[in-house]
């Protein structure tokens, strides 16, 4: 739920391709060895540059094989859907999406937090904002207070990766 992250969660282009950067780099890096230190039964740089270079594969190799790998990842990630289309619904604009908006945004709304916001966050996802008057346990008080704002709520579909999110972002002051 919402303190650990969901591992069936599937994993965004933008991050299998930083993935894949991040490996290249590690390829790339490692061609370039710390100076040979000698320990007992570990191979020094030396000879693991040397082995390198016994199979017909140097550092300029390397960093050539890496550099034309990220330019081939490149468009690619420059394609990729970066920005979630609702990020204005999170907080960003006047209207707070009920469905994907953690639990903090609410402030903007006095009276909403943390009671209020706690319970929709709690109880959703909702198909409509309408939906969030059926939650148990609301008072007639907190209604009005959720009718006073229905024109800032709307209920978009979920977006699994904002979702996990509702109630503890990662940000702190």
């Amino acid at each position: 739920g919402a303190w650990f992250p969901n591992p069936c969660r599937s994993i965004s282009l933008v991050t299998m391709l930083r993935g894949l950067a991040i490996a290249t780099l590690a390829v790339a890096a490692s061609a370039f060895q710390a100076p040979a230190v000698v320990t007992p039964g570990l191979r020094s740089a030396s000879v693991c540059s040397l082995q390198m270079q016994a199979d017909g594969m140097s550092r300029r190799d390397v960093l050539k094989n890496a550099a034309a790998f990220g330019l081939a990842a490149a468009p690619a990630i420059a394609n990729a859907d970066v920005e979630y289309p609702n990020v204005p619904y999170l907080g960003g604009g006047d209207q707070i999406d009920v469905n994907n908006a953690n639990i903090r945004v609410y402030t903007k709304l006095p009276g909403m937090y943390p009671n209020i916001a706690g319970l929709i966050v709690k109880n959703g996802p909702f198909k409509s904002v309408d939906e969030i008057y059926q939650i148990k346990g609301l008072s007639s008080e907190q209604k009005n207070v959720i009718k006073k704002y229905e024109g800032n709520l709307v209920a978009l579909d979920v977006a699994p990766e904002y979702r996990e999110d509702v109630f503890n972002n990662g940000l702190y002051r």
